[in-house]
């Protein structure tokens, strides 16, 4: 008998959801193949089998389970199977003794999960073996109670806020804006569009500036290290900040300045669906060293990220803003402005190397000849 742990997916995370097996209960595994899938608050992990057996399901789909726990276990043969669910199965009293092993049927269990009972509130019953009559207790009780005004946060939702606590813990920010004539950029936007069929837009041209001005200002993709020095990257690979509505995401576009903005583009519609879905690999949401926070919703031109802890600096880009201006014969005519946010880490950036930035990826965003 060979037990399958779960191993650490994300340190962020002390529990994690088993959100289905690919395999059914009772298979018989060849050998390394993917076992089940697993959600943390940032992605979606295959378990894969350690070796050949017969697969027996410990803990069922929808369960939360922990790092390190054993979920299943692959035995040898069907006969060695059977010899454990037989001995699994055999009576138990009724009242639990101190420190007793807690057992739930399958059907209890779902039946808790479904009526969101805590393994606490099991335990409390006092009883080694918890079966679907004493859940159904547990709900009617719950039912005849006052309900409660409290909600519960979600797990994704737990994490930022654990990210957030540590960058407003850590992080001595200040912050720097720039305005910023997208006129041009709104129509090398348009025009990369039709010609590729990807949709590339102000977000999409602003990583690809900001990833162009790497080697310029490489303290702005660098990390401070914990004996006070700095590691600065090799390449740029630019985070997004995205939320679909199953809460925010930061998926990554690697070596950003190499790419072209219709292939940033492409991710970028990957990573929408990805974070609508919460379907994102770990490799997709790590190795950032720095942030573009887009808040492009109408209306919202402005915005104050956070720096994200191990990062220097974050940019965010609002909505666009129309304004009427004279021009130099005295004409009125409408420009299309968005304004720049930029954040930073002021144990290693100063305003004049921020605004040295902002002033580049300006540039680049009102003469985007090279964004193309």
């Amino acid at each position: 008998m060979i037990g399958i742990e779960l191993p650490t997916l994300n340190t962020n995370d002390s529990s994690y959801t088993l959100v289905e097996w690919l395999v059914p209960d009772g298979s018989s595994i060849e050998g390394e193949e993917p076992l089940a899938l697993v959600e943390t608050s940032k992605a979606s992990e295959e378990i894969e089998s350690t070796g050949p057996g017969i697969l027996h399901v410990l803990v069922g789909g929808g369960q939360d389970c922990r790092p390190g726990q054993t979920i299943a276990y692959l035995f040898e043969s069907a006969d060695e199977r059977d010899s454990y669910r037989a001995s699994a199965a055999a009576p138990a009293a009724t009242s639990a003794p101190p420190g007793a092993e807690l057992s739930i049927t399958k059907a209890a269990r779902a039946l808790a999960d479904r009526h969101g009972v805590s393994e606490a509130e099991l335990r409390g019953l006092g009883r080694t073996v918890i079966r679907t009559a004493d859940v159904e207790a547990l709900v009617r009780r719950a039912a005849s109670e006052p309900a409660s005004p409290e909600r519960q946060l979600s797990k994704q939702q737990r994490t930022v806020g654990a990210v957030v606590t540590e960058s407003m813990r850590t992080v001595p920010a200040a912050a720097a804006y720039a305005k910023v004539d997208v006129g041009q950029a709104e129509e090398l936007a348009r025009q990369l569009s039709e010609r590729t069929g990807s949709f590339v837009s102000l977000p999409v041209l602003l990583i690809k500036a900001v990833a162009r001005r790497h080697a310029a200002h490489p303290l702005m993709f660098a990390a401070l290290t914990d004996d006070g020095a700095v590691r600065e990257s090799e390449r740029a690979h630019v985070g997004v900040t995205m939320d679909a509505g199953r809460g925010l995401y930061t998926p990554v576009v690697h070596d950003a300045a190499e790419l072209s903005s219709d292939r940033i583009a492409d991710l970028l519609t990957g990573f929408r669906s990805k974070a609508f879905r919460g379907t994102f690999q770990s490799a997709e949401l790590t190795g950032a060293n720095i942030m573009v926070a887009p808040h492009t919703t109408e209306g919202m031109v402005l915005a104050t990220p956070i720096v994200f802890p191990g990062q220097t600096c974050v940019i965010s880009i609002g909505a666009v803003d129309d304004q009427v201006l004279l021009d130099a014969q005295g004409t009125p005519r409408t420009h299309r402005f968005v304004h720049l946010g930029l954040v930073y880490d002021h144990r290693v950036v100063n305003g004049r190397d921020a605004m040295a930035l902002l002033k580049d990826v300006k540039e680049e965003l009102e003469t985007p000849v090279a964004l193309g």
